[in-house]
């Protein structure tokens, strides 16, 4: 829990924003993710959730390579364009598969959507700039496969 909150008050944007969703999706926070109490309280029920404590650790690994200049794709765009593409790719794709599809493309476009004025975003290199294009790509290959 200390790492959590430790990593929390450093300010990083891109990071307690999805500290914040980690945190809003299990229900832990009531408050804002800038108000220490509530973070502090969201946090401290969060760790008791073993889900819910994995993440918080694979969040503050994350963060911590954010610090240090590690490399990490922050928006996860890599992996949310894997899970598309599999899913594309499956014989036979079934209606099922679409409404996932579906609900991935709504929390993605939900998480760019939340994390615009974040410097990743607001001024992206050309790696985010290329990872935004496949993201499109496979975004509209789910909107195709959905009609």
């Amino acid at each position: 829990m200390g790492s959590v909150i430790w990593r929390w008050s450093r300010f990083d944007g891109l990071a307690n924003h999805h500290l914040e969703q980690i945190l809003q999706r299990g229900g832990f926070l009531d408050g804002d993710i800038t108000d220490p109490e509530a973070v502090n309280r969201a946090v401290r029920v969060a760790v008791e959730n073993p889900a819910t404590v994995a993440e918080l650790d694979d969040w503050a690994q994350r963060a911590a390579n954010r610090c240090t200049g590690a490399p990490t794709s922050d928006l996860r765009l890599e992996d949310s364009i894997g899970y598309l593409t599999a899913r594309l790719d499956a014989v036979p794709l079934t209606p099922e598969m679409i409404d996932e599809c579906l609900r991935k493309v709504a929390a993605v476009d939900d998480q760019i959507v939340g994390a615009k004025d974040l410097p990743e975003l607001a001024h992206p290199d050309a790696t985010t700039t290329a990872l935004l294009w496949r993201y499109v790509e496979a975004r509209g290959r789910v909107l195709a496969a959905s009609l």
